[in-house]
């Protein structure tokens, strides 16, 4: 009976062996599948509804041109998702979206630093770091434009305390975060006026005097879609709001040249870093690594396709490509940034 036992026990054991082996050789042979979406859609969703030179017409450019360089070739299907300046679409791609990467989106340049920014105020939707950026399409320069003729002739003239009204779709945007760095970082008086449903109405009511101005609206987007109201003078721009110059702007200020203590800098770091990210797109946290190593190699190839360049150069619409591994460091990097930087910055993102 011993021995039945035992020679029991050990064809149990020797089965157990070839069914490990068998399953190595399967996870193996998983592992090492190419990638391939041959046969499939992916979704590219915009967290935005469709506008002049805005988030749509750069995705849907894109949609255009990835699925050619994607293994498999597949259909890419561009979907507008609006809500909370995508907020929505970026909680939806955290949670709910598959993780095959069958579903990527473009979202809101300053969506990756919401959970930190407004963490004070409501909990995290998400956790950024664990998004896969796959990059963007834009290094993207934000402005303090002003109208003329109007109660300023340049930034000094803010400096010395002018008291000017500026546009904002609201609180968490751009422009109202904008605004009130400069009046806490250098004591400016600018009046934000909220309401707004768009950076469009913003811009109309400029033009009929109704405000002074806006901080934070997009050089790329200005320089088209304002062109005839900039060449005739009757907007202009006085400061750049980014981390580096746009090459159009040599003469005017950037911010964080104006800038000397240290920890305020950083502050303005954390704050301009979403231009860094003009128009970031990114795919659900969980993705298979080659999923996206795929992914980023073919959304960097179709930024260099001939016929998306000449796309984008017959509209003005300005390409600067972000590599995801570049955004993704970003990210990381400013998540780390020390707590009393952030608490600073949270103290003004929620005035």
């Amino acid at each position: 009976m011993k021995g039945a036992r035992l020679a029991a026990s050990a064809f149990v054991g020797a089965v157990l062996a070839v069914l490990c082996v068998l399953a190595g050789a399967v996870s193996v042979r998983a592992q090492s599948s190419p990638v391939s979406f041959a046969g499939k859609q992916i979704r590219l969703l915009i967290g935005f509804s469709p506008t002049a030179y805005g988030y749509d017409t750069y995705g849907r450019l894109l949609a255009r041109y990835l699925g050619k360089y994607l293994p498999g070739n597949p259909l890419i299907v561009p979907e507008n998702r609006p809500g909370a300046g995508s907020l929505s679409l970026a909680s939806y791609m955290a949670h709910a979206a598959p993780h095959d990467g069958t579903e990527i989106a473009i979202v809101g340049r300053g969506i990756a630093m919401e959970p930190i920014l407004d963490a004070p105020r409501t909990p995290p939707k998400f956790d950024s770091t664990k998004f896969v950026w796959l990059g963007s399409m834009n290094n993207e320069v934000g402005g303090f434009f002003v109208r003329e003729p109007g109660p300023v002739r340049d930034f000094q003239d803010v400096l010395n305390g002018a008291v000017l009204k500026v546009g904002s779709t609201g609180a968490g945007g751009d422009q109202q975060i904008f605004t009130q760095a400069l009046n806490v970082l250098f004591g400016t008086k600018l009046t934000p006026v909220a309401g707004y449903p768009g950076t469009q109405e913003l811009m109309l009511a400029i033009e009929r005097g109704e405000l002074d101005g806006i901080v934070g609206y997009s050089w790329s987007v200005a320089r088209s879609g304002n062109k005839e109201q900039l060449d005739n003078g009757t907007l202009k721009i006085i400061l750049q709001v980014a981390l580096n110059k746009h090459p159009d702007l040599p003469n005017v200020p950037l911010v964080t040249d104006l800038v000397k203590n240290p920890t305020d800098r950083q502050v303005l770091n954390l704050i301009f870093s979403r231009n860094l990210m003009g128009r970031p797109l990114l795919a659900p946290p969980g993705l298979d690594p080659a999923v996206a190593a795929a992914l980023r190699k073919g959304f960097a190839a179709a930024m260099r396709d001939p016929g998306l360049i000449a796309e984008a150069r017959k509209i003005d619409l300005e390409l600067n490509i972000v590599s995801g591994e570049e955004v993704q460091a970003l990210v990381d990097r400013l998540y780390r940034s020390p707590p009393d930087v952030i608490t600073r910055a949270q103290a003004i993102a929620a005035q």
